[in-house]
């Protein structure tokens, strides 16, 4: 009689923990699930296509090319930061994120807002004017035909969007290298040097900054220490906690082409990348002047070899 209790106590115990498994693998289901739809609904709202640069379907039984290998050997990216201050919003940052697949390079070049180029159907102005002229296609389209590249994916966003993240991550340390002082209509920046926790609102003053002997090239520096400065704070362990409140935030200031699918795939690949290991570089020009109108005047020979170098990957011959 003992040995059948012991047996039956056993094997109740042994119900009672497939009972808990069972209940957990349902909860972890469930969990994983939800957790998947709340992602798949913030990245809905990131996606927008733009014409004319929709995807193409892919025919009858076959695969698209983002199906089979979303990216390209070398993938190109757009970034723009909009200025959205005017009526007419005007590209107030530039970069291009370049992905090299062979050599495992990441690159990000910077155009100066103020350099001179061809705009189609618009002739020689400040490559920044192009989105007011016509949005993110010409945009795209003016950034191809000057380097003669192909753009395979665009993040457009506002960056003072940012000052929220910034927030929420806690403040960003930056060293500022100099004190910065600017009062204008729209902005004020008050900043002093040395090593600094920033919050949102002082992050976007120093890279607003351009009121010094560097100009523009200044700003454009500054702002790709930022970026760096604010992907290794993404990353580090004490924020993925903090990915929930940072998504959707992310999602209300971003767009882009990208499909949720292909950044996965993407984050997955850049996941062991260490930030310092990203080049960063800004396209060459000298300050000059065409009736009246400042301008970034394009090195062109400097430009061709680095278009060439870093977002063509080809060698350079000695």
């Amino acid at each position: 009689m003992g040995n059948n209790s012991a047996a039956l106590r056993k094997q109740k115990a042994k119900a009672n923990r497939s009972n808990i498994f069972l209940f957990g693998g349902i909860i972890l289901v469930v969990v994983l699930i939800v957790s998947a739809l709340w992602l798949k609904s913030i990245w809905d709202e990131l996606f927008l296509l733009q014409p004319p640069f929709e995807r193409e379907e892919a025919a009858p039984g076959g695969e698209t090319e983002e199906e089979s290998d979303p990216f390209p050997e070398i993938m190109n990216v757009l970034i723009i930061g909009l200025d959205t201050r005017d009526t007419a919003a005007r590209a107030d940052t530039i970069m291009l994120l370049s992905l090299n697949q062979k050599s495992g390079e990441i690159n990000i070049i910077s155009i100066p807002r103020d350099m001179r180029v061809q705009i189609p159907e618009y002739g020689m102005d400040k490559i920044n004017h192009s989105f007011a002229y016509g949005g993110l296609p010409l945009t795209r389209q003016t950034v191809e035909e000057f380097l003669d590249i192909h753009i395979d994916y665009y993040i457009i966003t506002d960056f003072e969007g940012f000052i929220n993240i910034v927030d929420i991550l806690g403040g960003i340390e930056l060293d500022v290298e100099k004190k910065m002082r600017y009062y204008g209509i729209d902005v004020t920046i008050e900043l002093d040097p040395g090593l600094q926790k920033m919050d949102g609102e002082k992050a976007l003053q120093y890279v607003r900054f351009r009121n010094d002997e560097e100009a523009d090239f200044g700003r454009v520096r500054r702002q790709q220490i930022f970026l760096k400065t604010l992907l290794r704070e993404i990353i580090t362990f004490k924020n993925i906690i903090k990915f929930p409140q940072i998504l959707p935030e992310i999602a209300q200031n971003i767009k882009t082409d990208m499909e949720l699918s292909q950044a996965l795939k993407l984050a997955n690949r850049l996941k062991n990348v260490e930030i310092e290991e990203i080049n960063t570089f800004t396209l060459p020009g000298r300050p000059g002047d065409i009736e009246g109108i400042s301008y970034v005047l394009p090195e062109e020979q400097e430009i061709r070899q680095m278009v060439d170098r870093y977002l063509k990957g080809r060698e350079q011959v000695q």
